[in-house]
């Protein structure tokens, strides 16, 4: 048996076993389908009453979770560890938030992890697959950067004797591909899918193209629901084929297992080693690698809010029209029809009456309603709705239930946060090694330009002087020892223009410009003064680094906390006593950046518009300072100021010469 036999036995063995398994999970009773119709609110095809009105409560509990956690950008920060600093750090997470606002093939980052959270809490778990994405149009490359694609839970299938993703031998991805995308995959010499030919072959021997349906696979409980037909591999211009690809740690397979034929074999492409998938699990369960869905325990409670519902709505009904006892031979039964005017041909006026309906349900209902939502919410640890929990009927709630309901929320949220964090700290820390490994893989590429856009990021970098130039040096010495022997004939501008033009960048990145380089600062600003571009080069990314995801940045109010707590910090800060007790330890407060990021965080775009340097600082309006601190020396006007030096008095040239007031000090 050669190699490839050994690899298709293997991945056709496994492809069994995790489709047998996931036809048990759809079908068994609370399984996924079950689960689906819930969601969708859909009642059982056996619902014993005549009502058939449902509480869309679980929808409404899944809508409100995802909203609560998923409202905004992921804001990390990435921890250096060997051969990394804070500066490559900060130009690292730079790339990664451009990463995230650029991978929008198929939906937005916030759009595609919303899908990821909502299938999580429906059926346990959810995968996406991590990838590094090139696309080229006519020839030109017009992406190239980091991916994520949200898979379908019914075409994953996981070693079943793992505990997650992380420690599994093998994942496979089960998908239905157009043959020209696999034809695509295989030109400009580059063979992909070398089993191709033998596939279309096998496929023309035998069957039409596009026979390889989904439908023959499962069952679309979504498209069920709504009437509709499962119609892929039905379009015979666009003829599909179901292709699987199974992810080892050091291999890649694609197979086709409906004709048992090896489309391709890699090695894993990615430096990272690790299966290029990421698992969302908020509820682990012991020997199940999914583990528990959120909504599966509440299936009964749901089922029992819904019949007391219809059971209410079923006696409302019974009581507007209830049954009548007719006497025989008492009239004629065709003309006993309800409605005005109606007329009744009767024998005897006693020949027709109602019979009476008990009252018991409707006296119960309130109570009954009211145990089964405040064990739901209970349950799905949900209790933000606007009413309570206690009485569902009484628009307020009291200070207790308000106090109780919080902390249930926050407690249940701030554990899906820590497993969402963990999830998402995955997938960056697999972008972090695809940047490491791909930005420079052309060995001719020696830099990868980005766009700073965030004050903050500009702020840190300006601070950090990659955008500053220096005299090095040995031009000081040359500077010096050609003002010596000019015995007094140079003038200031010329010593000005001299350093000027030996000035060199702190920071050095060469360029490339055709064929012709140059070196230019590492960070480059552009003309309005508040926006610049940054160079990457190799150096930056070759570090080691920890992503940490601050996922309470994506939750609901998250801004709204933030922005109190720069009010808060805003006012303490300009309380004079803590100004004096700054100005004691040769503190100062930096107010213009305080304010900048105050209006920031208050939603105001490109806050420093709003200050203009009038060219003369001043120092406290008063001897005493603010609030009795001491009072701030004013600096010199032209200090850091660039331009011709102002003339020197006379018997200051030569070698005493004082250095221009305003230039580079080394």
């Amino acid at each position: 048996m050669t190699k490839k036999d050994t690899y298709l036995k293997e991945v056709l063995a496994h492809y069994d076993q995790w489709t047998d398994d996931r036809d048990i999970r759809m079908n068994r009773k609370n399984g996924w389908n079950d689960i689906t119709s819930a969601y969708w609110g859909k009642l059982p095809s056996d619902w014993p009453y005549n009502t058939k009105v449902v509480d869309p409560r679980i929808r409404t509990s899944i809508i409100e979770k995802n909203a609560r956690l998923l409202n905004s950008k992921l804001r990390g920060r990435l921890v250096p560890r060997e051969g990394g600093d804070v500066i490559s750090a900060k130009i690292n997470n730079a790339k990664l938030d451009f990463d995230w606002d650029n991978a929008n093939y198929g939906g937005t980052m916030l759009y595609k992890w919303g899908m990821m959270d909502q299938d999580a809490r429906l059926y346990a778990s959810k995968f996406g697959l991590v990838y590094w994405r090139t696309e080229y149009v006519d020839g030109k490359l017009v992406f190239e950067g980091n991916e994520f694609k949200p898979l379908d839970i019914r075409n994953c299938g996981i070693d079943p004797t793992c505990d997650g993703i992380r420690d599994a031998k093998w994942f496979q991805w089960q998908r239905w591909e157009k043959i020209e995308d696999l034809k695509a995959a295989n030109k400009d010499g580059y063979q992909k899918y070398p089993g191709l030919k033998e596939l279309i072959s096998t496929i023309d021997k035998g069957e039409s193209y596009g026979q390889d349906r989904r439908d023959t696979s499962y069952q679309s409980k979504t498209l069920s629901l709504k009437g509709l037909e499962d119609r892929v591999g039905e379009d015979d211009s666009y003829p599909v084929v179901e292709v699987v690809t199974e992810y080892r740690c050091d291999k890649c397979i694609t197979f086709s297992p409906k004709h048992s034929i090896i489309l391709g074999i890699e090695d894993n492409k990615y430096n990272h080693k690790k299966i290029p998938v990421v698992q969302l699990k908020y509820y682990p369960l012991n020997d199940d690698p999914l583990g528990e869905s959120e909504v599966e325990p509440v299936l009964p409670l749901w089922k029992a809010i819904n019949a007391v519902l219809c059971s209410h709505l079923d006696g409302i009904d019974l009581r507007q029209k209830p049954p009548v006892g007719i006497l025989e031979n008492g009239g004629r039964m065709e003309t006993y029809v309800y409605g005005p005017e109606a007329q009744w041909i009767m024998s005897t006026p006693n020949g027709v009456f109602e019979l009476p309906v008990g009252k018991g349900t409707e006296n119960s209902f309130q109570v009954d309603y009211s145990a089964l939502v405040a064990a739901f919410n209970a349950a799905m640890g949900d209790l933000s709705q606007g009413v309570s929990a206690l009485d569902p009927f009484n628009p307020e709630k009291t200070a207790t239930e308000v106090k109780q309901s919080a902390k249930q929320q926050n407690t249940r949220d701030q554990a899906n946060q820590v497993r969402l964090a963990e999830a998402l700290e995955d997938m960056m820390g697999m972008w972090l090694a695809n940047n490491k490994q791909f930005l420079f893989e052309d060995p001719t590429k020696q830099e990868y330009v980005l766009r700073i856009l965030g004050e903050e990021q500009y702020s840190f970098f300006k601070e950090a002087g990659l955008d500053g130039m220096e005299v090095p040096p040995e031009a000081e010495e040359a500077i010096a020892e050609i003002i010596v022997n000019a015995e007094g004939n140079l003038s200031d501008e010329d010593i000005y223009n001299m350093r000027q033009d030996a000035r060199i960048p702190k920071f050095p990145v060469e360029s490339r410009k055709g064929k012709k380089k140059y070196i230019r600062p590492k960070m480059r600003i552009d003309e309005t003064g508040d926006q610049a571009e940054i160079s990457i080069t190799p150096e930056d990314v070759s570090g080691n680094f920890d992503y940490i995801a601050d996922v309470t940045s994506m939750a609901s109010g998250a801004n709204e906390e933030a922005r109190l707590s720069q009010d808060r910090m805003t006012q303490m800060l300009l309380n004079p006593q803590v100004q004096q007790m700054l100005a004691a330890e040769g503190v100062k407060i930096k107010f213009k950046d305080l304010l900048v990021s105050n209006f920031e965080h208050n939603g105001t775009k490109d806050a420093t518009r709003f200050f203009e340097t009038t060219g003369q600082p001043t120092g406290s309006p008063n001897p005493q300072g603010i609030g009795g601190a001491p009072s701030v020396p004013t600096p010199n006007p032209n200090a850091g100021m660039e331009g011709p030096p102002a003339p020197l008095p006379e018997g200051n040239a030569g070698s005493q010469m004082a250095p221009p007031v305003g230039l580079p000090q080394q």
